[in-house]
């Protein structure tokens, strides 16, 4: 196998630090750098839909909730990790540009949800496509259908456990 830039970075530490166990750099490390590569990607992409990554989030979070793509702020500050501060920044930002709208929340009649205006169900549409076709190609290091699934398999072991350490916290 090839070598990459965290094989390099822990023989540092082990020359520096022989003391150190590297194993969870081994692993975190390249968590860091596969993410690195993955947003500079992605945000190439988005910005030839005129996105950044936060307004994908919101819009695709509202996608994928289906008709009638509405979601209060509390859900979009669970689906997409945010604060509420940030998620009213964001709702503003993205109405500014015509790609939601405000509606009486269903759920609380003191709130108001967003939802996606016709612009911004297109916009959605076709970047989730190019989304999810960028994410193909990207892990096609697994070449078989057995190798991803062992891959995501592994992945949601692990964050599984991150999450419930957060939990704990």
């Amino acid at each position: 196998m090839k070598s990459d830039y965290i094989d390099e970075v822990v023989s540092e530490w082990n020359k520096e630090m022989p003391e150190l166990d590297t194993w969870g750099l081994e692993i975190g490390g390249r968590i860091v750098v596969l993410e690195r590569h993955l947003e500079r990607r992605a945000e190439r992409y988005l910005a030839e839909h005129d996105l950044q990554t936060w307004g994908f989030d919101v819009l695709s979070s509202l996608l994928r909730s289906g008709p009638p793509y509405a979601q209060t702020p509390k859900q979009l500050m669970r689906n997409c990790f945010l604060s509420s501060g940030a998620v009213s920044n964001r709702l503003k930002r993205l109405e500014a540009r015509k790609l939601i709208y405000r509606v009486p929340s269903e759920v609380d009649k003191r709130s108001h949800a967003a939802a996606l205006t016709e612009e911004g169900l297109e916009l959605a549409r076709a970047a989730i496509k190019g989304r999810v076709d960028f994410m193909k190609t990207f892990f096609d290091a697994f070449p078989t259908k057995e190798e991803k699934q062992k891959a995501a398999k592994v992945l949601k072991k692990f964050l599984t456990y991150v999450e419930e350490l957060e939990d704990w916290e």
